[in-house]
C-alpha cells in the first residue's frame, strides 16, 4: 500500500475538522468581508476529505486482497466490526450529549433512522457498505476494472440528479419515477460520494500498470483539479452558476494520489500520526466540539464576538481532545485490548 497514504488521512481528518469548525463558528460568531470570504475559500477545501478517505478505504482492501481470488469472511468482518461499534458508541454519546447541550430529542425510530443513515458521521454507513460488499468489487475490479467504475459514476450522476437537482445542478425537482432507482439509506451518501472507495480499490488493485499512465497525465489531473476548484469557489461567491463544480473536483484529485511523494507533504510525520488516529477523531470531534462551544456559550459567550480568537481555539480543541484521549487509552494496558473496539 502506498506510503503516502497514512499522512493523506491525516490531512483529510483536519480538512474535515475545519470544515466543521467554520460552519459552527459562523453559526455562533458571523463574520463579514474579507474574513468571510477567506473561510469560504478554506471551507471549501473540505469537498476533497470523505473522498480521500473513501479512496485509501477502497486502496486498503485492495491490499489485503493482493494475492487472493477472493476477501475471507473473516478480513469482512473484523473490518466491518472495527468500524460499526466505535460508530454505534460515539453515536450514542453524541445523541446524549445534544440532548443535554441543544435538547435535541427524538423517538426510538428517529434514533433508529439516525443511526442508518449516519448522523451525523455521513459517511460511515456508505463505508461499511462497501466493504460488505468488497468481494464483489475485488472480482468484478479484476476483470472489469474502468468498466465497473464507469457505471458507478454514471450512477452517481443520476443520483446527483434525482437527490439533489439544484444543488448540484440548478435544475427543478426531476421526474417522480427517479426517486425509486435510489437506494433507500444511502441514496444521498451515494449521491455525493459513490465512486471514490471503489476508485481507490481499482486503482490500487491495478497500480503497476497504471502508475506510469498517472505520471504522465498529471499536469492535466492538477489543472482540473484547480479549475474545477476555482468554478466552485466562483459558484459560492455567486460570479457564476457551477454548482456540479464541487461534486466534481474531487475526482480528478484520485488520479493525483497514488503519484504524491510522500517526502513532499510538509509535517508529514505529524500528519501521519494524525492519520493513524484519523477516524477517532472524526467521531469524538464532534462531541468535543459540541461541549466546548455549550460551555463558552454558558461561561464566557463574549468570545463569540471574536472570531478570530474562536475559530482557531475550537479547531486546536477539537483536534488535541480526541487525539491525547487516544494516546493515553492506546497506552495503558487496561484499555488497550479494546481500543479498536471503541476508537477504530
Amino acid at each position: 500500500m502506498n506510503r503516502q497514504y497514512g499522512a493523506l488521512s491525516g490531512v483529510a481528518i483536519v480538512l474535515i475538522v475545519l470544515n466543521h469548525i467554520i460552519t459552527a463558528g459562523d453559526t455562533f460568531s458571523p463574520v463579514e468581508g474579507w474574513a468571510q470570504s477567506l473561510l469560504t475559500i478554506l471551507q471549501a477545501f473540505g469537498a476533497f476529505a470523505v473522498p480521500t478517505f473513501l479512496f485509501i478505504s477502497g486502496a486498503f482492501v485492495s491490499y489485503a486482497a493482493r494475492g487472493k481470488s477472493a476477501l475471507s469472511l473473516k478480513f469482512i468482518w473484523g473490518s466491518v466490526k472495527h468500524i460499526l461499534w466505535p460508530y454505534l458508541i460515539w453515536s450514542l454519546v453524541f445523541y446524549l450529549t445534544v440532548l443535554v447541550t441543544r435538547q435535541e430529542q427524538q423517538s426510538a425510530g428517529g434514533y433508529i433512522k439516525s443511526l442508518l443513515v449516519g448522523y451525523p458521521y455521513h459517511f460511515v454507513p456508505l463505508l461499511i457498505f462497501y466493504y460488505l460488499i468488497s468481494p464483489f468489487l475485488v472480482i468484478m475490479g479484476k476483470r472489469f476494472g474502468w468498466l465497473l467504475l464507469l457505471a458507478i459514476g454514471l450512477y452517481q450522476l443520476f443520483l446527483l440528479y434525482a437527490v439533489k437537482p439544484v444543488e448540484a445542478f440548478g435544475l427543478m425537482n426531476p421526474p417522480g419515477w427517479t426517486w425509486y432507482l435510489t437506494p433507500p439509506i444511502l441514496r444521498t451518501t451515494m449521491a455525493d460520494w459513490a465512486i471514490y472507495f471503489p476508485m481507490g480499490l481499482i486503482f490500487s488493485m491495478h497500480n503497476t500498470a497504471l502508475k506510469p499512465r498517472l505520471q504522465r497525465w498529471k499536469w492535466v489531473s492538477l489543472t482540473a483539479v484547480t479549475l474545477l476548484f476555482v468554478l466552485g469557489i466562483l459558484n459560492a461567491f455567486g460570479l457564476m452558476a457551477a454548482p456540479w463544480a464541487r461534486f466534481l473536483a474531487p475526482v480528478p484529485l484520485m488520479f493525483l494520489l497514488p503519484i504524491i511523494n510522500r517526502s513532499t507533504i510538509p509535517a508529514v510525520a505529524r500528519f501521519e500520526q494524525v492519520g493513524r488516529r484519523s477516524y477517532g477523531i472524526y467521531l469524538l470531534h464532534f462531541i468535543v466540539l459540541d461541549w466546548v462551544l455549550f460551555l463558552l456559550n454558558k461561561l464566557a459567550p463574549g468570545l463569540f464576538h471574536w472570531p478570530v480568537i474562536i475559530d482557531p481555539l475550537l479547531f486546536v480543541v477539537a483536534l488535541w481532545v480526541p487525539l491525547t484521549i487516544m494516546e493515553m487509552a492506546a497506552r495503558r494496558p487496561s484499555t488497550r485490548k479494546v481500543y479498536r473496539y471503541v476508537f477504530g
